[in-house]
């Protein structure tokens, strides 16, 4: 997209307020919103159904700026980003070639939602609180990983939206950790901003995760997001805008 050229964001912003912001909408509202995304996108002459053009022109619309993004294009990674908006499996799932997303069941099983998504990324959907979801996901995680040359998985592992600052060690789900083991992956920890079309949305990517134990891996991950989130100075880091139902702590939230 010409970087010269302005992008109307009405419609998009339209509908963002319609349904209650940007972390709180349904599968069927996210088909409108996204909808909305592949047409701004070809209209600025540029195909959505492309990964690398999504990714571009998502990054214009949400005014993306990467920082210590490194090269990803060769190589397996699992991406492990803090999770603060219904649009971070867009980011995240078109940001690396051949990447498979980690998402809730109802966005996999929403066949109007994958007519979009499809065209992107791979998913594999995890049914919160329950063990043989967990377990078929981290599964299909090491299959894609193993059976890839260059790939990624990206991992939500506080499993749904939720600041940082609500976020305890124990919310964190260790499967990326037994999935890094089975692979030798590199986590990837990635802090990112509450995507905003009317502001910028810095996302800050660090170094590889060093964790010998899974008993500590919900504190290192947790860790290293608050250190990348404290990296971004003049301004600090946003902070979230979250419905009720994302504010409360992870442990008292029913799923």
């Amino acid at each position: 997209m010409n970087e010269t050229t302005a992008i109307d964001r009405s419609g998009l912003n339209a509908l963002i307020r319609e349904y209650g912001g940007i972390d709180s909408f349904t599968t069927e509202q996210a088909v409108n919103i996204i909808s909305e995304i592949f047409r701004i996108i070809r209209d600025h002459g540029k195909n959505p159904e492309d990964r690398a053009e999504f990714f571009e022109g998502a990054c214009r619309i949400f005014n993306v700026e990467c920082i210590n993004k490194a090269d990803y294009s060769h190589g397996k990674y699992i991406l492990a980003p803090n999770h603060i908006s219904e649009f971070d499996g867009l980011i995240f799932g078109t940001l690396i070639p051949n990447t498979m997303v980690v998402a809730k069941t109802d966005w996999g099983e929403n066949p109007h939602l994958n007519e979009f998504l499809s065209k992107l990324f791979q998913m594999t959907c995890v049914k919160r609180k329950d063990t043989a979801s967990g377990m078929h996901v981290m599964k299909s995680c090491i299959d894609h990983l193993k059976n890839s040359e260059n790939g990624a998985v990206t991992i939500f592992v506080q499993q749904t939206i939720a600041d940082l600052d609500i976020t305890t060690p124990e919310d964190i789900a260790i499967g990326v950790y037994h999935i890094a083991q089975k692979t030798s992956a590199p986590i990837i920890p990635v802090f990112c901003e509450q995507a905003s079309p009317e502001e910028r949305t810095r996302v800050v990517f660090g170094e590889p995760l060093v964790c010998d134990d899974k008993d500590h891996f919900g504190r290192a991950w947790l860790d290293a997001e608050i250190a990348l989130r404290d990296s971004l100075t003049d301004p600090a880091a946003r902070a979230p805008k979250l419905c009720e139902k994302h504010q409360k702590p992870i442990s008292q939230r029913a799923f």
